[in-house]
């Protein structure tokens, strides 16, 4: 991580992934739904690749690292559910989710992409990951910059209902197996770790995630209430 290749990699995304999005969003909402939804259809594969990918490499599946119940699994669950069901709560749940949560969990990934301190750079674990997060930040400066997602009033309560479902098996099979999905052993191998090695389990995923609601709303809905309240028709 941090290497030469890798902070290359980094300087790259945040040149080009907003100067695609604006190219694609300069083409109209017609040529921003055709991205959006070859997106859509494409993002689905880079799990069932990685799932291939083990299988042929170890002859078994990694059940402890394996399982699509990161932060960014929800991008490939969530993006299909944002572009190709009908306008209501699940539509607009699903955007909401992928055009924050995502795009700050794409960042995170990428940038601090823990692939690259087991793998080298040129290998396909390395590569399908950054590869997979540059799309995700591409996917949701897409639906900002295109004006594909038009935020509500509690968008922000929407964008975590997703995180909330993921927790709840993330949960389970920690109790069971000590899973880290979700953090919920602490983040072992990220930049979490350093947290939860000096507060207690419960507090930190507290402030994980609240962390993670309360950051949503200042950078994306601070001009929306941060509590309920009536919506405005």
């Amino acid at each position: 991580m941090f290497k030469p290749a890798h902070l290359m990699s980094i300087a790259l995304t945040a040149l080009m992934a907003p100067l695609l999005s604006q190219y694609v969003a300069r083409g109209g909402r017609e040529k921003v739904e055709r991205w959006l939804c070859g997106l859509a259809v494409l993002i689905v594969w880079f799990d069932p690749a990685y799932w291939l990918w083990e299988w042929m490499t170890y002859g078994k599946f990694h059940y402890a690292s394996t399982l699509p119940l990161y932060l960014c699994s929800l991008f490939w669950m969530l993006l299909p559910v944002g572009v190709f069901s009908r306008p209501g709560f699940f539509k607009q749940m699903a955007l909401a989710h992928v055009a924050t949560v995502g795009l700050i969990s794409g960042i995170m990934g990428f940038v601090f992409n823990y692939h690259l301190n087991a793998w080298p750079f040129v290998s396909f674990v390395a590569i399908r990951s950054l590869l997979y997060h540059f799309l995700m930040i591409f996917g949701a400066l897409l639906l900002w910059m295109s004006g594909y997602y038009q935020p509500k009033v509690f968008d922000h309560w929407r964008a975590m209902i997703p995180v909330v479902i993921l927790l709840i098996p993330s949960l389970v099979l920690h109790a069971l197996y000590g899973y880290d999905y979700g953090y919920t052993a602490g983040g072992q191998g990220t930049a979490f770790t350093i947290l939860s090695s000096v507060v207690a389990k419960p507090l930190f995923l507290l402030t994980i995630y609240v962390g993670l609601f309360l950051l949503i709303w200042v950078l994306f809905y601070r001009h929306l209430p941060l509590l309920f309240c009536k919506e405005r028709k």
